[in-house]
């Protein structure tokens, strides 16, 4: 009788899951693939957006180089080293202001290197 009623209790769970419209990766198994493999991965990033990302880095370094050493020296404190602008504008002797403007100034001049 134990059997019988584990037996339902199965039938019943399949017959629930097919009325609620409940899919089970396992159902698209082959003698191939696994079901479970054509569950796509949300969480991790795509290759192709890795490579564009480190390619854009490599590029936006090579840009850098390109300025001055004062404009490499406001970069670098301010988006490398995460220094505030008047942290900066302490080190270098000027004021908050002028560190603002010239960051401003190297912004759109990268822009113009990157080509965006």
């Amino acid at each position: 009788m134990t059997y019988y009623r584990m037996r339902r209790r199965e039938l019943h769970l399949q017959e629930k899951d097919a009325k609620h419209g409940v899919f089970f990766y396992s159902a698209l198994d082959t003698s191939e693939t696994n079901g479970e493999d054509a569950i796509p991965d949300l969480i991790s990033p795509r290759v192709e957006d890795i490579v564009v990302d480190k390619l854009m880095a490599q590029r936006l370094h090579d840009c850098i180089k390109q300025l001055t050493d004062k404009e490499q020296e406001i970069i670098d404190g301010l988006f490398f080293q995460e220094k505030s602008e008047s942290m900066m504008a302490t080190e270098i002797g000027i004021s908050q202001q002028l560190v603002n403007y010239r960051k401003q100034k190297i912004l759109i001049k990268l822009k113009k290197l990157l080509n965006l």
